[in-house]
């Protein structure tokens, strides 16, 4: 029981860091998404040409940037980029549960009872209904951002069509044309037993764990 109690309290962190989160720096883009969205190559490539996710992550020791559920007031007041990249909610919910992941992403969208149906009353059926919910209000959330400020790329466009990488480039106002020549290729992961997502590493490597 400790342990659950550790995730609940991580849920009260979350809800309080996207209520109250400040960078103190200026931000020239941040990606965003719920999860199993491909992001993580998105991020590192971005990090080459600009100060997003990995730089503040680095410097501020700020956990899961890239997975805030709704805007700060800070970042609606300093008008900060972002990229939101949007996948099918039933997808989402496949490639989370096939990693393992369910619990811990329903933390960081602020969910204070995460575990509930996984290791109290286990409930594959209220599980997914309640994963699905929490999806739907991580998008709400986001729809109010001033549309000026905010690119929405899908998923299954992103490292498929020419178009969006182009749409990327000329919405942070990018100069050097290696951003679109050495943009990352759509790589599927080979889940196997000794498969590792590729985040994990990245956030260890980033958090020093």
């Amino acid at each position: 029981m400790p342990n659950l109690l550790v995730l609940t309290k991580r849920g009260v962190d979350y809800k309080i860091k996207n209520n109250f989160l400040n960078i103190p720096e200026k931000v020239d883009c941040l990606i965003i998404s719920p999860g199993a969205c491909g992001s993580t190559n998105l991020i590192i490539h971005l990090d080459k040409y600009c100060k997003s996710n990995l730089y503040f992550e680095r410097k501020y020791k700020i956990f899961a940037l890239g997975h805030l559920y709704k805007p700060p007031p800070s970042f609606l007041k300093k008008k900060i980029k972002i990229i939101l990249l949007k996948r099918n909610i039933n997808e989402i919910y496949k490639s989370m549960k096939k990693r393992g992941f369910i619990r811990n992403a329903l933390n960081t969208y602020g969910d204070l009872f995460p575990f509930l149906y996984i290791n109290i009353f286990k409930s594959e059926k209220n599980l997914k209904k309640k994963f699905l919910l929490n999806l739907k209000k991580f998008y709400l959330n986001w729809k109010i951002y001033p549309k000026n400020k905010i690119l929405i790329i899908d998923y299954k466009k992103l490292y498929s069509q020419k178009t969006e990488k182009n749409k990327i480039f000329k919405f942070l106002n990018l100069k050097n044309k290696s951003f679109l020549k050495k943009f990352p290729e759509y790589k599927k992961y080979k889940k196997d037993k000794n498969f590792i997502d590729p985040s994990t590493p990245l956030m260890r490597k980033i958090h020093n764990l």
